[in-house]
Parts: structure tokens; C-alpha cells; sequence
């Protein structure tokens, strides 16, 4: 069998580099403020920058006004540690114009010495698509958990679909500032809509009960099935009850009565 020399082999490996879709460096953490000591043609064109203006300095170059100083300190400390990193951080083209980068490092030992091998990856769209998606997310959960006044001592809100932490952490939010403002006796919470998740919606429903209690009103809970009533039967203790109504027509009826 043929072996490739080492002249060839480094050809083909840089062909191989430079044919990749990936911008590419390569830094020597064992020189003085880890310098770029190699760069595909991906990097130039993901950066605009040319070989001649990378060479020699840091990746610090990229970074601007607006980059996240957080994901900075992550990529000093992977570096300082030798550890592998993924981090997604705002970085600049040599135009000014901001991109979002996915930054990948990884160190490797060749003999006593180790460099660092630094992959980037333009991840603008998927980033403004979250973004989006978190607005979108904003929205409609302002729209989904919005708290309706029925009386001056009854206030009501319905919950849909899935409920998870963070959508929890916005009712809490919402039913306190609500209750502190206009000191409803009575909150409303339809499950009609809800998707039951045995032990974490009961679990949360009881904690939103302490809050309104700790601040003098009482939670009552809607909208509840006969499966739902046996699951709540068989987790309640004598100490922590939930008041429960088949609908929210009969809560309404036996609160305005009370």
C-alpha cells in the first residue's frame, strides 16, 4: 500500500478545509494573546476580512459593542481550562454589519503542544426566528392568561392548552398584581381547556392558591371533569385542599350567594 507524503497529505487537508461549508481557524494559545495561526477561505468570506488583516491576532476582532460580554468570559474560561466550547454570541463583519455567530472550540494536542480549533457558523435567520417566536410567545400569553373581572369580589381567568413553568410564573405574576389592585376576594381558574397533567398542574395550581391566600383571596378552580376529580381526590391531604367546581357557572352562582 501507497502512503500519502507529508506535502501531499497537508494539500489535501487544506483542500479539504477550504471545501468545507464551515469557517475555520486555528489558535495558539502558547503564543502571546493566542493568535490565529491558520484560516480557511470560509472565514474570509464569513467575515470579509483576508487572510493578511487575521493572521497574527486574536478572534477578539469580531467582537463589538453589542456582543455579549457573558459568552466572552465562557470562551476565556474554555480556553484558560483547555475545555471544548459551544456558545452563540453577536460578532461583527469587517463592514460593521452585526451577524450571529455559533462558535465552536476545541482544543487538540499535537505532541507536548495544544491548539485551539474554532469553527463559526452564521446563524443570523435561526436566531431572529427565535426571537420572533419568543414575541409571538409573549403575546399569546398575554392573550391566553388575561384575567376577567365578573364582580367586584370575583375575578377569572382560563387556562388552555399546555401549561408549563414559565407560563405558571406569568399567571402568579399577573393574578398578584391583579389581586393587590383591586383586592378580589375570589379568583376564578377554568381548566376546561387545559391540558391535565396529572401531578404538575395540581402541584403549581396548589402553589398559586398559597400566593392568593398569603394575600387574602381565595382560589377556586373551574371547569373540573369527573377524571380530573378523582386524580385531585386521590392527591389532596387533609391540609391542602383544592375548591372545585364542575363549571364556572355553578362557582360563580354559590360565591355571589355566599
Amino acid at each position: 500500500m501507497n502512503y500519502l507524503n507529508n506535502e501531499i497529505r497537508n494539500h489535501l487537508f487544506e483542500a479539504m478545509i477550504n471545501g468545507s461549508r464551515v469557517a475555520t481557524v486555528v489558535t495558539d494559545p502558547n503564543q502571546e494573546d493566542n493568535p490565529i495561526i491558520y484560516t480557511n477561505q470560509n472565514f474570509e468570506r464569513l467575515t470579509g476580512y483576508s487572510q493578511e488583516e487575521i493572521l497574527g491576532h486574536n478572534c477578539r476582532f469580531l467582537q463589538g459593542k453589542d456582543t455579549d460580554q457573558s459568552a466572552v468570559q465562557q470562551i476565556r474560561k474554555a480556553i484558560a481550562h483547555q475545555e471544548r466550547l459551544v456558545v452563540t454570541l453577536k460578532n461583527y463583519h469587517k463592514d460593521g454589519m452585526s451577524f450571529w455567530n455559533r462558535l465552536q472550540i476545541e482544543p487538540v494536542k499535537v505532541g507536548e503542544e495544544v491548539y485551539f480549533i474554532g469553527t463559526q457558523t452564521d446563524v443570523t435567520n435561526e436566531v431572529h426566528q427565535q426571537l420572533l417566536l419568543n414575541e409571538k410567545e409573549v403575546e399569546l400569553n398575554e392573550q391566553l392568561l388575561a384575567i376577567m373581572p365578573i364582580s367586584s369580589d370575583i375575578g377569572a381567568v382560563a387556562l388552555v392548552a399546555r401549561m408549563n413553568n414559565h407560563r405558571f410564573n406569568i399567571l402568579v405574576s399577573k393574578l398578584s398584581d391583579f389581586v393587590q389592585r383591586t383586592s378580589t376576594r375570589y379568583i376564578l381558574i377554568d381548566v376546561t381547556g387545559v391540558i391535565w397533567d396529572r401531578d404538575f398542574l395540581y402541584d403549581h395550581l396548589l402553589m398559586v392558591q398559597d400566593v392568593l391566600r398569603l394575600m387574602g383571596s381565595e382560589l377556586h378552580v373551574t371547569g373540573i371533569s369527573p377524571r380530573t376529580a378523582i386524580m385531585i381526590a386521590q392527591n389532596q391531604s387533609d391540609s391542602r385542599q383544592l375548591k372545585t367546581y364542575s363549571n364556572i357557572q355553578q362557582a360563580i352562582q354559590r360565591l355571589l350567594a355566599a
